[in-house]
């Protein structure tokens, strides 16, 4: 176990030094679908293994190993999910954005990759067991997150309509944000100024489907265990608290630190969906 983490954090060194020294350095033009789908793949399936360990999910190599595959097969479907979005097929890539933070949940948690099926709405995630579910504490479970709600705030206080688009909560604002700005995203909520073609809306979903991938990723320390000890499931339990721990750090950090055109989230959404200045 302990050769297992030292391995574990070698790649996680090798992933630092990629974001550090190569993604600085790309503009938004400069990137081609074999850097993303690795980016996508490799990411996804690091940050699994990563969550798997921070939860005493990975005992041997065989973990590891279910772990690294199922969350690279899900970075997979975050690539593809963001190119359909960029495509117009947004209510579908969202679909396939959630799939793919079920399977990182599950097996990061210690489940099968399906046995768990969740979907993002507005304040709270449901998951609803599949019968591929062992040892269920309930069919339905129940998540929030103080993030989301902090971002709905946001998104209301931003805006001066919201509707309902392609499944989703969209809004819309009079005015920009700051200059030049024609739409923004707080987390799963996207803005876009009023009169804005529909290449926007779909540069800002795909900053919904990257807000469900950091999600995924997260180590949550505050929710319960899918598990139960004794007893006949529950129809439905409350689960706990998401920290989202990675988004809150992108927030805090990245997104601040770096400059638009070198920031990562704008230049997946800008290679996946029409140029937009925002």
């Amino acid at each position: 176990m302990k050769q297992l983490k030292n391995w574990t954090s070698h790649w996680l060194v090798m992933v630092l030094f990629i974001m550090l020294v190569i993604m600085p350095a790309a503009e938004l033009k400069a990137v081609s679908n074999g850097t993303e789908l690795a980016g996508n793949i490799l990411g996804t399936g690091i940050t699994t293994v990563l969550r798997g360990l921070l939860a005493g999910n990975i005992k041997s190599f065989k973990d590891f190993s279910k772990c690294f595959v199922y969350g690279s097969a899900a970075g997979l479907g975050f690539y593809q999910s963001k190119a359909m979005v960029g495509k117009g097929n947004v209510f579908t890539g969202v679909l396939l954005a959630n799939l793919s933070a079920s399977v990182v949940d599950n097996v990061a948690s210690g489940e099968g990759p399906l046995s768990y099926l969740g979907f993002s709405l507005p304040l709270v995630r449901i998951e609803i067991a599949t019968p591929f579910a062992r040892q269920k504490s309930s069919f339905l479970r129940v998540t929030v997150s103080p993030r989301d709600v902090i971002s709905l705030a946001l998104s209301l206080s931003k805006s001066d309509r919201v509707s309902m688009r392609n499944g989703m909560l969209a809004f819309e604002a009079d005015t920009p944000l700051a200059e030049n700005v024609r739409g923004w995203a707080y987390s799963m909520f996207p803005t876009m100024v009023s009169g804005t073609p529909e290449s926007v809306y779909r540069h800002e979903m795909v900053h919904v489907v990257q807000s469900l991938q950091l999600m995924s990723a997260s180590p949550e320390p505050f929710l319960k265990s899918y598990r139960r000890e004794n007893g006949k499931a529950k129809f439905i339990v409350f689960a706990g608290i998401r920290a989202q721990a990675l988004g809150l750090v992108n927030d805090l950090t990245l997104a601040k630190a770096q400059s638009y055109s070198n920031y990562w989230k704008e230049i997946e959404a800008y290679h996946f969906a029409s140029p937009v200045t925002n």
